[in-house]
């Protein structure tokens, strides 16, 4: 989630300061008898070795856990003083066995006080505060985003145009993804005939690499003065969109760059060049499509749509174009298919349109939803700014044979395809 310090990168590492913070005094007012006794045995645990700083630190600290446990000592006496009224006369009808609430590594990321330490990580450069509330849960590598991050990711992911729409899978590393690379038709067979030949199959892979989405900015220290959620939905208000388009430039970008000649490491996507669109040119695009590709988009820019295809007639000089609204927002449509827009695409002499069956590629999402951040207090300074860049790990890829079509208007060319 978030990178630690490095010996050579400037950042001071402080001893632990006596006086608690305000976001750790709020993590131990949450925490349950258990959670404390185990607080307790990890600093008992850590005293032989600690220096008078860290001696003062677990002094401060363990006096804010013996306010917390008598804390929950009177909340458990009121109850049971209840329970003997309610018995009447005094008696004690029975004991309500003490239940101590099972802790989960869901339960903890879900927790207000993950998301606190979270932002305070954030700031630090650091991880520690989240692992010192994952301890008897997470023992290694990096540590999880706090559930509210990454359900307002995947929100802001359903909300844009093209992403939904991509399958998703979340596979550590490098991916292969397998795809029919050549095969022979199925051969009608008569009771009593000879076998049929066996079928010569070959398979090609697809590779997917998951790469960094970086976006920056920066912000002054005044900022830093929000904590949890407060920070967390000020970061995510400049940086997730920001994020999250680069990953739709970056497919539109993988389709216009793929070979029309199919590989056993790639899969083609057809090409048109026609010299002007007209009102058959979604049509075109939709022939060199497979079979298999039945739900079928068009992507443009929306100066090539609202321009050019919305002043397109047929043949009875009916538009070709249907804008549907539903619920207040308006969907578009050429041809009866649904359009996509991006600004990724050229508009103009050179527009360029995609139509496909987006289940022909795939998202992989190594990390999930997940957003990491690095603090730089550095580079900014002069400014009085501090910068912080966050990264999103995300691979795209197109695995399926012949679904899609990118088609580039081309108006030097005679005789062209689609129009």
């Amino acid at each position: 989630m978030m990178s630690e310090p490095k010996a050579n990168d400037n950042t001071t590492v402080t001893e632990p300061n006596p006086t608690l913070s305000e976001d750790r005094k709020r993590e131990i007012r949450a925490m349950d008898a258990a959670r404390i006794e185990t607080r307790r045995a990890e600093i008992r645990d850590a005293i032989p070795e600690a220096d008078a700083a860290a001696l003062d630190a677990f002094e401060a600290e363990l006096g804010e856990l013996e306010t917390r446990a008598k804390e929950l000592n009177e909340i458990e006496t009121r109850r049971q003083k209840m329970r003997e009224v309610i018995g009447g006369g005094g008696t004690v009808l029975a004991r309500a066995p003490a239940v101590t609430e099972k802790r989960t590594l869901e339960s903890v990321i879900a927790s207000e006080a993950y998301l606190n330490a979270f932002a305070s990580d954030i700031k630090h450069n650091t991880d520690r505060e989240c692992r010192a509330l994952l301890s008897d849960l997470v023992t290694g590598g990096s540590v999880p985003v706090p559930t509210y991050i990454s359900e307002r990711v995947q929100t802001a992911w359903e909300k844009m145009s093209i992403l939904p729409r991509i399958p998703r899978t979340q596979i550590p590393g490098v991916a292969k993804y397998p795809f029919e690379y050549s095969a022979d038709d199925a051969a009608t067979h008569t009771e009593g005939a000879a076998a049929p030949t066996e079928e010569n199959a070959q398979l090609g892979s697809v590779s997917v690499t998951p790469t960094m989405r970086t976006k920056w900015i920066s912000y002054s220290k005044e900022v830093e003065i929000m904590t949890g959620r407060a920070y967390v939905d000020y970061l995510f208000n400049e940086l997730e969109y920001r994020i999250l388009k680069k990953c739709e430039d970056d497919l539109i970008q993988a389709i216009l760059d793929a070979s029309a000649t199919m590989t056993e490491s790639a899969v083609n996507v057809s090409a048109l060049t026609p010299s002007a669109f007209d009102a058959k040119t979604i049509f075109a695009a939709q022939a060199p499509l497979s079979s298999e590709a039945t739900n079928p988009v068009a992507i443009m820019n929306r100066q090539t749509y609202f321009n050019v295809f919305m002043s397109l007639t047929d043949t009875t000089e009916r538009p070709i174009y249907n804008v549907v609204t539903e619920n207040g927002k308006p969907s578009y449509y050429l041809n009866g298919i649904p359009v996509l827009f991006s600004n990724k695409l050229a508009q103009g002499a050179n527009a360029q349109i995609i139509v496909g069956d987006l289940d022909g590629a795939v998202c992989n999402l190594p990390e999930g939803y997940g957003v990491q951040f690095v603090r730089d207090p550095i580079t900014l300074a002069t400014q009085s700014l501090i910068k912080i860049v966050g990264s999103m790990y995300v691979g795209f890829g197109l695995i399926r044979p012949g679904y899609f079509t990118k088609v580039t208007l081309t108006p030097a060319a005679s005789g062209g395809n689609g129009g």
